[in-house]
């Protein structure tokens, strides 16, 4: 049987569905060769480059059947403001708070709302447990010490991204299964790898790089459905 996720980001079992950009076909081409469907998402209108393609901009799952998406708005999302790149984990949301949809925010009110000035939180964090990440992002890694949440803080830069000088670790990663964290990429490439490999290991993740070549950023893999018995 096929269900949507519970918990946003964090399947509790074998994931059968993503919302992913196209535009590296190679790891579409390989999770579609894992059973798994991809859904790529809309373009959003006011931004240019890949960006405009990333599940991390363009949708936010928080859970169940409960979706939003950047064209049905009633603001439109820019560069500027990333209205939906917010990050969920467990009982946790961190985004900027001054750029973050207000709608998204009141719906998840129940939840622990933490602040950043890092307007694209999601991409900056890759969720590994429902009080655990990883991050580049000082921010985000000293919030993350404030409020109890266990967190890797990794080194900025060995992941691409076109047209800056690097891409985030949010924005390359995203979960197959419960213990299964996919990477667009070879994640064994990064300089911090062995940090990444055991801190993951802490909570009984594997890591598995769908390619052999550099870390991409594509704004995210986002399990959205599993299958369940």
């Amino acid at each position: 049987m096929e269900r949507f996720l519970k918990n946003a980001n964090l399947p509790e079992c074998r994931v059968s569905e993503v919302i992913m950009s196209d535009y590296k076909p190679v790891f579409k081409r390989e999770l579609e060769g894992m059973g798994i469907r991809v859904t790529v998402p809309k373009a959003i209108e006011l931004i240019t480059g890949s960006e405009r393609y990333h599940a991390d901009m363009s949708v936010l799952h928080t859970g169940e059947n409960r979706f939003f998406y950047a064209d049905e708005l009633e603001e439109k999302v820019t560069a500027q403001k990333p209205l939906l790149n917010i990050c969920l984990f467990g009982k946790n949301v961190i985004c900027n708070t001054k750029t973050a949809y207000k709608p998204v925010l009141e719906s998840l009110r129940e939840k622990s709302i933490l602040h950043t000035n890092q307007r694209y939180a999601k991409c900056s964090c890759a969720v590994i447990g429902e009080n655990a990440l990883i991050t580049s992002d000082r921010g985000i890694y000293e919030i993350c010490l404030q409020n109890k949440i266990d967190v890797l803080q990794i080194s900025a830069g060995d992941i691409e991204l076109d047209g800056y000088a690097y891409g985030f670790i949010g924005g390359c990663c995203g979960f197959i299964d419960k213990s299964t964290l996919a990477f667009s990429g070879n994640i064994s490439l990064h300089r911090d790898f062995a940090d990444i490999r055991d801190f993951a290991g802490n909570y009984h993740i594997k890591l598995h790089s769908l390619t052999n070549g550099k870390l991409y950023d594509i704004g995210g893999i986002l399990p959205v459905k599993e299958i369940y018995e």
